[in-house]
């Protein structure tokens, strides 16, 4: 069974560590500087409201027959693979002093190794192979999931600045609702949706092609890599049946197309696309456009019979 390493850092570091990411979310939060599209690591959200969002904005799209696609992407390791100067940047910009941002990078990048098992710690240690220091925030680390905050944010920036995402107005108040992707620290589900009904699903490809990619290759750029085989897509649209009186999704024999990746290797990967009906596990919860609770009432009871044994 392939484990996660975790790294036990010394106390009193990681004590400055924890304050280094508490003071830096609070700053982000009181400067606005997290997007609404970013949900994990922060205080009162939790991931069952993006499960919930997700489904409001899926519900929208069925009532105003919109046609969307839809990306579940996770990224692989993001916080072993958290490139060093990235980090800092994005750190300096939730209101960490330079100083204390190198206390705990330089550590991170010098620091000796011992494995450690039931039987004691290692004699022989491991450290930095070469001038270029080890990289990564280390699962353990009391900062590590306010750097993926940090990081995560301009990402988001850099998606709603390239014009991605779904918007709609309120039927009531007119209040512009919008949305770029939906994040609870690493999984991360991309949105790009039609401007009008007029706009048929097939003519979105491109657009959806080209925000993946841009959401991957900024993933690639702070050091982290997407990966493939826990990623999967919906391209959703509507068709009229005059004969049942019914709209209903169209399926992908009547609306082909493929989106591609670069999986960790660096190599192309074709995603695997998914029927509007048929759910898949996204935050502890199997979620489809096509809401049908069989599939998550399935689980529970699952669940609940090897709990009862």
């Amino acid at each position: 069974t392939k484990m996660r390493t975790i790294q036990l850092m010394n106390s009193e570091m990681n004590s400055n560590n924890k304050k280094i990411g508490k003071e830096a979310m609070e700053f982000a939060e009181s400067h606005n500087l997290i997007p609404p599209g970013q949900s994990g690591s922060r205080k009162r959200h939790q991931a069952i409201d993006v499960a919930l969002s997700k489904r409001l904005v899926w519900d929208l799209l069925i009532l105003q027959r919109r046609a969307a696609g839809w990306i579940s992407n996770d990224a692989k390791s993001c916080f072993d693979r958290i490139v060093h100067w990235v980090a800092i940047i994005c750190l300096l910009q939730f209101g960490i002093p330079w100083n204390a941002l190198v206390s705990m990078f330089k550590a991170l990048e010098t620091a000796t190794h011992r494995v450690r098992t039931g039987f004691g710690d290692s004699t022989a240690t491991f450290s930095p192979p070469s001038p270029t220091p080890f990289q990564g925030a280390g699962q353990g680390n009391g900062a590590g999931p306010q750097m993926w905050v940090a990081i995560s944010s301009v990402l988001i920036r850099m998606l709603t600045a390239a014009g991605h995402g779904f918007e709609c107005l309120t039927a009531i108040a007119g209040t512009l609702v919008t949305a770029v992707c939906f994040a609870f620290v690493d999984d991360t589900d991309v949105i790009e949706a039609a401007t009008s009904v007029n706009q048929r699903g097939e003519t979105l490809l491109s657009a959806i092609q080209e925000a993946i990619s841009l959401w991957a290759g900024g993933i690639l750029a702070t050091g982290g890599a997407i990966n493939p085989e826990k990623s999967f897509w919906w391209l959703i649209d509507f068709k009229w049946e005059s004969g049942t009186g019914v709209w209903r999704f169209r399926r992908l024999s009547e609306m082909p197309g493929d989106l591609t990746m670069n999986g960790p290797d660096g190599k192309s990967v074709i995603l695997r696309r998914l029927e509007p009906d048929e759910p898949e596990k996204t935050l502890g919860v199997m979620m489809a456009p096509l809401e049908d609770g069989r599939q998550q009432a399935a689980v529970l009871a699952s669940k609940a019979r090897k709990w009862a044994e």
